[in-house]
């Protein structure tokens, strides 16, 4: 094995050696043109570098074929029949396929068919010379791409787009196509045809496989590798396998069927061979043993007869022809007796009497000698004499006289095609090559002796063909290289031997004649088993369509089709499980219709008598004859004197309540009674003057664990409840305990909404209520006689429509949702309402709002009149504070103080400061309040963050409370609002929070902005928290927490009511959350932008 190119070689292809061939490349095209319309994908190939990989594809394609092969060696050649001394070498081309799998993974099924193609017409022209190559390699890259391009989804088909699976799949679909080629391909008769496709065509198919793993390998590779430039589709479609049951089985019922009928064709004809060879071995071993048990007779013979003639007396006769011509035709043996005397002098014979005619051999020379020394008798071949058909055999007897003296020597001559001792062998032979065979006689030296062909040349010259020890059977090769069955049969006592041959094609035309029947058989049972399995699986695919077809009509609501079950198989089974599943979902949508009239009666009133009639009627069945449904009176808004009420349809009669009753109780302590047969319950008594029901059923009525009552329904014959029965009637059950309660929520909810109107009209503060949408609700006679307040009192109708005062209407648009609002609002009448607007929530939904006015005209002027007092009473007092302050701490410049006068001195100075504190901010609450101008400008909140935090510092390093500042808002964020102010409410809350909090605490301090553009100040402390009686109030002016913990930090009360003011000055809100015990969190929102 080499590695070598194809240079230098023969450019030739054979075109189809018959019209079968020709008709068969046609065929064959046709199909393969067919497979590629089938597989045909668009080709985009538009840019230049897709252009350049085809080119270059397609010279490799060439050049693969060309270079880069392996010769496999001669031992490997593969003679071709009808072609004298014709082999074809194959040799492994390691890079062939390649291309054109490429071209599959990078371009598309057509461009990978045209590199096929080329590559199929390189290696046809270059190296098979075999037109069929070309359908071969075409249609194996059509395969392969279509398998690497496919767009199915199945897991099966992500497989196949492997490329070494792919080629292993078009290498297998190869097979078939590789033997079908070489039937046509191949010259000679129809056996010797069958015989090369399926006996010599697998060492060319390994071959190719083996070429289209290799380049498999290397694509798969570049698979993996690089898949983004191999072809991977973008949308996966179901294969036809999913589409159809049929389908699916075909796919795995076809290959299966070809493989098996593939199979038992090799093996037919593997079995038709080894049968006709073992006829033809058995033939040819009789011949042969006709002849090897003839010839020794012959030779024994001819020893025996010459030992006879040799009398001492032929020596010694002057008439020596005429007594050796007399003894020729007494025994007609020998054609040619000859005699020579002691010193191997002629001395005469018969026919011929010159020596020189005689033409002696050397063999005969030196046996002359050597019977001339003693030698009794001897054997020799000789060439045969004068054209004739067969050698000669030379026996040679040595002549003596009565002392055993050799005196001359007599020499016999005969062929072995007119002796009549070889006359069996002969014709054994000849009949053996009638038919085309030869039959062969070898002496010990293997040299011809007889040859059926009567060729004069052959005779005498070396048997060309292999000779094995012992009696062998063989296929070997003629020397024109036809393929021939030998048969070699030594001959016993004798080195002789008999070579019979028989030419190949015998044997397979004799297989074919045998293998014919069973051929034709096998492919009328499967062609009647591809009836069977076409009709059955029609059978099957229309009983699957019937089913497919009931099931959509189940699925569009049609119920009323009857599936008609007409078999006991599985697929009968299942008919019937559809026609069992069909009447029972009739049933059931039925129950359902019927159910759904109840639950739509029961919706559609809250008075319970018209919700339960609908429930009555679906609970009546076609068999019973009266429904009844005993209610709890609680369920009724009348007061009544009995315990429950009747209300029924069907047969009517006032005594029914009898068992109304006894069916009321009875349900309050089990669960379900199914009375089968009225008379034998003994339970149940029968209504005096009525004759009682056969059976009834009776289900307790129970709603959120609360008892409202029975419902049961009357049979005039006994019966057998069902499971269905007993859970329709639950079903109305649960209905109807629903009406019952739904009835009772209504009338409680309706009396509680009278309570609750007389409520709000009897209250003299006007009252609002809005649901979520803005739109009025309620509203109390208070709110609608109020003048300014309201300009339309309809309920129903929006928020802008409603409110006549503007400042009111902006309080009740604003956000809601966690907390109270309140403002002090001035109507048009000149009278001041504190107004607080509260969120009503459900579930962490708003569902609406309440507003409450408080006329607060009359507290408005006497807090006018306070802080007109406190104003002037706080100014007044500001000089003697600060006198008092003054002299106090001169106190110490007079004279040495002891420690309990400074002590004095230090709280009147405490005092005073307090005292100053709580005027200034009195001062400053009176400046706000009375609506001095802000001095607006933008400020960056942070800096006036970090300076109120600069300020209070001192006040927290002395509680070792760490102060914490975080900001999430821009750096270059400002808002407009009046600095001082600002910082000075600020100021208040942190403060307030260091306060408040324990020694080692933490103050943490955020400011973020807000989705709403507004920027959101927090304080959050871990101090001792605010009651929540305590929240409501605690931003009003000198309200102070009356808990034990909150006097041990004193105050003026006014800072978080300076907070809230200086925050709604701004327009802003503020607020506080507090959990008792773990701290407080205060929020100050601010707009950004002064409006």
């Amino acid at each position: 094995m080499n590695f070598e190119s194809v240079f230098p070689f023969q450019v030739f292809i054979l075109p189809p050696q018959d019209f079968t061939a020709f008709l068969g490349w046609l065929i064959m095209a046709g199909v393969l043109g067919i497979l590629l319309k089938r597989f045909w994908e668009p080709v985009h190939i538009r840019q230049k570098r897709s252009w350049l990989i085809y080119a270059v594809l397609a010279v490799l394609s060439v050049l693969f074929t060309i270079f880069g092969s392996i010769k496999l060696g001669a031992s490997s050649a593969i003679p071709l029949p009808n072609l004298n001394n014709e082999a074809y070498s194959p040799r492994l081309l390691l890079f062939f396929m390649l291309p054109f799998q490429l071209a599959a993974g990078l371009l598309g099924v057509a461009p990978a068919f045209i590199i096929g193609l080329i590559s199929g017409v390189c290696l046809a022209f270059l190296e098979t010379h075999n037109i069929f190559t070309i359908i071969e390699i075409s249609g194996m890259a059509m395969v392969f791409a279509f398998c690497v391009r496919q767009n199915y989804r199945s897991r099966f088909a992500r497989f196949v787009r492997i490329p070494v699976v792919a080629a292993s799949i078009a290498g297998v679909l190869l097979i078939p196509l590789y033997i079908l080629n070489q039937l046509f391909s191949i010259n000679g008769q129809l056996a010797v045809r069958i015989d090369f496709a399926l006996s010599q065509s697998w060492q060319i198919l390994s071959i190719r496989m083996i070429e289209l793993l290799i380049a498999a390998f290397f694509s798969t590779i570049l698979f993996l590798l690089k898949q983004k430039i191999w072809f991977k589709p973008q949308k996966l479609v179901p294969s036809p396998m999913e589409r159809s049951i049929a389908q699916k089985f075909i796919f795995f019922a076809v290959p299966t069927l070809i493989l098996v009928i593939f199979v038992l064709l090799i093996n037919i004809w593997r079995v038709a061979g080894n049968a006709a060879e073992d006829m033809i071995e058995s033939n040819m071993r009789g011949t042969a043993e006709i002849t090897v048990e003839s010839l020794p007779y012959f030779l024994e013979a001819g020893q025996n007869l010459l030992l006879t003639l040799s009398d001492v007396n032929l020596v010694r006769e002057d008439d020596l022809q005429i007594i050796l011509s007399e003894k020729i035709r007494s025994v007609p043996f020998y054609r040619q007796l000859y005699v020579f005397d002691a010193d191997r002098n002629p001395i005469d014979g018969y026919p011929e009497r010159d020596i020189e005619q005689l033409r002696l051999t050397n063999d005969e020379f030196n046996a002359i000698d050597l019977a001339l020394k003693g030698v009794t008798l001897q054997t020799y071949t000789s060439p045969p004499w004068l054209e004739k058909e067969t050698a000669q055999i030379s026996f040679i007897a040595s002549i003596k006289d009565e002392n055993q003296v050799p005196v001359g020597v007599l020499l016999g001559r005969t062929d072995l095609n007119t002796n009549p001792f070889t006359q069996p062998a002969i014709e054994a032979l000849d009949a053996a090559a009638e038919d085309g065979g030869q039959g062969i006689i070898l002496d010990e030296n293997n040299l011809i002796l007889f040859h059926t062909k009567g060729s004069p040349d052959l005779l005498m010259t070396p048997y060309a063909g292999d000779i094995p020890e012992e009696a062998s059977f063989y296929t070997a090769y003629s020397p024109l290289g036809a393929p021939e069955l030998v048969y070699y049969q030594p001959m016993l006592g004798k080195p002789w031997a008999v070579v019979l041959t028989v030419p190949a094609h015998q044997s397979q035309e004799l297989a074919l004649e045998i293998a014919t029947p069973l051929m034709i058989l096998l492919f009328v049972l499967t062609g009647l088993v591809a009836i069977v399995i076409q009709f059955s699986l029609r059978s099957v695919m229309n009983t699957v369509k019937g089913l497919s077809h009931q099931a959509a009509l189940i699925a569009q609501g049609n119920l009323d089709t009857v599936m008609p079950v007409t078999r006991v198989d599985e697929f009968g089974q299942l008919a019937y499980a559809f026609e069992q599943m069909r009447l029972r979902l009739k049933d059931r949508i039925s129950e359902l219709k019927s159910l759904l009239i109840a639950s739509q009666g029961v919706a559609a009133h809250l008075e319970i008598e018209a919700a339960v009639k609908p429930l009555l009627e679906s609970a009546l069945p076609a068999d019973g004859y009266i429904a009844r449904l005993v209610l709890d009176k609680s369920v009724f808004s009348e007061q009544l004197n009995r315990p429950f009420v009747s209300i029924g349809i069907g047969e009517q009669d006032s005594r029914y309540e009898e068992l109304d009753h006894q069916l009321f109780e009875l349900a309050k302590n089990q669960t379900i009674v199914p009375v089968s047969n009225f008379n034998r319950f003994k339970r149940l008594s029968s209504p005096q003057g009525l004759t009682p029901p056969g059976s009834l059923l009776s289900v307790p009525l129970y709603y959120e664990n609360e008892y409202f009552g029975v419902i049961w329904i009357g049979y005039k014959q006994p019966k057998n409840f069902t499971e269905s029965d007993v859970q329709f009637l639950s079903t109305l059950a649960g209905q109807a305990a629903l009406a019952a309660g739904n009835a009772k929520l209504y009338m409680n909810a309706e009396l509680g909404r009278e309570r609750f109107e007389a409520v709000l009209n009897s209250t003299p503060e006007p009252v609002m209520v809005f649901d979520e949408f803005d739109r009025l609700f309620l509203i109390n006679p208070a709110a609608k006689h109020l003048t300014g307040l309201v300009r339309l009192a309809t309920t129903g109708a929006f928020i802008d429509d409603i409110i006549e005062n503007k400042d009111l209407l902006t309080l009740l648009k604003s956000p809601t949702m966690d907390r109270d609002t309140s403002r002090d609002i001035e109507l048009s009448n000149n009278r001041v309402y504190y107004t607080t607007v509260s969120p009503v929530n459900t579930m962490d939904r708003l569902v609406g709002k309440v507003c409450i006015l408080r006329d607060i005209t009359h507290f408005k002027e006497l807090d006018t009149l306070k802080s007109d007092i406190v104003a002037t009473v706080s100014h007044d007092l500001r000089s003697p504070l600060t006198l008092m302050r003054g002299y106090a701490t001169m106190l110490q410049m007079v004279g040495e103080l002891n420690e309990q006068q400074k002590n004095y001195v230090g709280k009147i100075v405490t005092g005073v400061d307090n005292m100053s504190k709580l005027v200034n901010n009195l001062l400053d609450l009176g400046r706000i309040e009375a609506g001095i101008g802000l001095n607006i400008e933008p400020i960056y909140p942070g800096v006036i963050v970090e300076q109120v935090l600069t300020q209070l510092q001192p006040q927290a390093n002395q509680k070792k409370i760490n102060i914490n500042f975080h900001s999430s808002l821009p750096a270059a964020l400002k808002i407009e609002l009046d600095p001082a102010l600002i910082q000075q409410a600020i100021y208040n809350l942190i403060e307030n929070g260091i306060k408040y909090t324990a020694i080692g605490g933490n103050v943490d301090i955020y400011l973020r902005l807000k989705p709403d553009h507004q920027i959101l100040f927090e304080v959050h402390d871990t101090g001792i928290g605010i009651s929540p009686i305590d929240l409501p109030r605690l931003f009003d002016k000198f309200y102070r927490s009356g808990r034990r913990e909150a006097y041990k930090e004193r105050g003026t009360g006014l800072g978080l009511a300076i907070v809230k003011s200086i925050t709604e000055r701004h327009n802003g809100k503020v607020w506080v959350e507090s959990k008792l015990g773990r701290g407080s969190v205060f929020y100050m929102s601010l707009p950004t932008i002064r409006t």
